[in-house]
């Protein structure tokens, strides 16, 4: 039925599918839910593509990534192993990926891909576990990794989300010193041998040659000539993070944290107003998208209704 709504919605459906599909709706209220969070998330798939040359999801590819199980909402992509993608300019992931075509490698495992951006472009690249990098102009992330190891390779400027996974920490070389962590949010940037570390949540272990320090959220550090710098204070780290732009990071997340998470970025008051919705979860990974569009996807995917009132957008269970 999905690929039918597909065809439908592009106007290629045939008379007997038109009539198939009418039926269906009319046969429960469940049918009639599916077929517009579908439609809801194809038009949001075909304004977020327009003009990027970004390549749209399949209807069949949206529900079987979008349809809750139970109470918890954790999409996982399917056709793309440890690497799932990166993506210029603006974009969505919601366990689906709108991607170019052109930026997208694949491989058994964790996988062994080469993303380099040019002098003004930034690249999303989106990692198997869960994990994200926003990627600045003019830098280059190798991922080199196997079943057992999380490990990439920076040259430049990142902002990194990594996923939590207590026995398998991330660890990110650079040609001044080594950056190890376990789940955290962090920029690191990297000029000739030296490194820049910015820490917004979590604890990074740094490392370069035989000396290692420990910066926490709220802290920066660095190397300067082989030698790790004392952790300082950073009044708002967060601020720090402004050039990767509205860059969103979701990794089963309950939705009353994304709500606050959404809250801060975006200045957008949002009340959840039924305890069932409030314990869903949902991943997905937005790059520069309004909070409309935000809002939009999540509530479809989790299937809660969203009303938008004065000054803020109510989020509640949907009949």
């Amino acid at each position: 039925m999905d690929e039918i709504i597909e065809r439908e919605q592009r106007g290629e459906a045939t008379p007997d599918e038109v009539q198939q599909l009418a039926e269906w709706r009319r046969a429960s209220l469940t049918n009639e839910h599916d077929y517009r969070r579908v439609v809801r998330l194809l038009e949001t798939a075909r304004t977020l593509s327009a003009d990027r040359h970004i390549a749209v999801p399949s209807a069949a590819s949206v529900l079987a990534r979008a349809r809750p199980a139970g109470e918890a909402i954790a999409m996982k992509s399917r056709w793309l192993p440890w690497l799932v993608g990166a993506a210029a300019a603006a974009g969505l992931v919601v366990g689906i990926a709108l991607q170019r075509r052109t930026a997208v490698a694949t491989s058994p495992a964790w996988g062994f891909a080469d993303v380099t951006t040019g002098a003004a472009e930034m690249t999303t690249v989106l990692l198997r576990d869960g994990s994200a990098v926003r990627l600045a102009p003019a830098s280059r992330l190798a991922v080199n990794a196997s079943d057992s190891a999380r490990e990439v390779t920076l040259d430049g400027r990142a902002f990194f989300v990594v996923a939590k996974m207590a026995n398998k920490p991330f660890v990110v070389h650079t040609a001044a010193g080594n950056a190890r962590v376990l789940g955290t949010r962090f920029e690191l940037s990297t000029h000739d041998r030296d490194l820049k570390l910015v820490v917004v949540e979590g604890r990074v272990a740094l490392s370069s040659g035989d000396s290692s320090i420990v910066v926490r959220g709220g802290e920066q550090s660095g190397v300067s000539d082989r030698r790790t710098l004392a952790p300082q204070p950073v009044a708002h780290a967060e601020q720090m993070e402004q050039w990767v732009g509205k860059f969103l990071v979701f990794q089963s997340t309950p939705i009353r944290d994304a709500a606050r998470e959404i809250e801060r970025m975006y200045g957008t008051r949002i009340v959840i107003a039924d305890s069932v919705v409030a314990r869903r979860t949902v991943t997905a990974t937005f790059t520069d998208q309004t909070s409309a569009q935000v809002l939009d996807v999540i509530c479809s995917v989790i299937n809660a209704q969203c009303e938008t009132r004065a000054g803020e957008v109510v989020l509640s269970r949907r009949y």
